[in-house]
Order: structure tokens, then sequence, then C-alpha cells
């Protein structure tokens, strides 16, 4: 009984530490900067880098149900559903980091190795994936440009 009552204790710390862990993009969040994904063409570079820059400055504010933002694909009104994840670094954006060693591009963006913790955000008109850095700075994929979010 002791050793049932000390494993199921055990378990609790570390289902509450992970909880603790995990990453929330809950709050308000500004993107910070843009670049061209590592996969699209070296031609489309200038058009991409465009793109990007339009976006920089612009908030997005998760909350529970809801996403607001003047960005419409994540402006979400209601029914907003957040689900966490963790990915490996070879998995990252849709698995898109290129290739022959997808490890060394997310290196290059930053992020560490092994797993990394990462926010489905899912509304009526769409679904996002938001990969964690840290637990303020989140990047997204999105039209060929890599985006990176700060909380605020």
């Amino acid at each position: 009984m002791k050793r049932t009552v000390i494993a199921l204790a055990a378990m609790l710390a570390a289902a509450t530490y992970a909880q603790a862990q995990e990453p929330s993009l809950l709050g308000t969040w500004e993107f910070v900067a843009a670049t061209p994904a590592p996969w699209s063409k070296a031609e489309d570079e200038t058009l991409l880098k465009a793109e990007g820059k339009r976006m920089l400055g612009t908030q997005v504010t998760f909350d529970k149900g809801s996403v607001k933002s003047k960005f419409k694909p994540f402006d979400c009104k209601s029914k907003v559903i957040y689900t966490a994840n963790a990915i490996e670094v070879d998995a990252l954006f849709q698995g898109n980091l290129p290739e022959p060693n997808p490890v060394a591009a997310a290196a290059r963006l930053g992020f560490p190795r092994g797993d990394i913790p990462g926010m489905d955000v899912r509304c009526l008109k769409a679904q996002h994936t938001f990969h964690f850095r840290d637990k303020d700075t989140a990047m997204i994929s999105f039209n060929r440009v890599v985006y990176t979010l700060k909380r605020r």
C-alpha cells in the first residue's frame, strides 16, 4: 500500500512538473522577425522578405476560446482549441526543413536540440502550429516565410 501511494505521488509530481513546463500562447504576442523559409526558392527571396516585413509589429492576442489580430488568418472569434505538442527537430514546419541536415537548419533558426514544444491552434477556418524556441519566443511558417513572435 505504501509503495502504491509513493508511486502515485511521484506520478502526480511528474505530471504537475510537466504541465508547469508546457509552454502557453495565452496573452499578447508580436511579430518581431520574418525570414524567407529555408525551403523556399532563392529567386523568391525578395518577394518573401517584403511579405514578411509587412507583418512586423502586428500583434496577436490568444485568449481562451479566441484569437484576435488584424492579420485575418489568425483572427478567430470563437471555438479556438489549443493543443500542446512536442515535435522532433526534423519535423518542424511540417517537416519542411531542408535535407540532408534539418537539425542544422533548425539550429540556424535558434532551436535547441531535442524535442521542440509547440502549440496547435485550431479554429473553424484554419489550424496553425507554433513552435517554441523558449517560453516567450514562438515561430510559425506561413506562406514560405518563417515568423518569430515574442510575448508582450
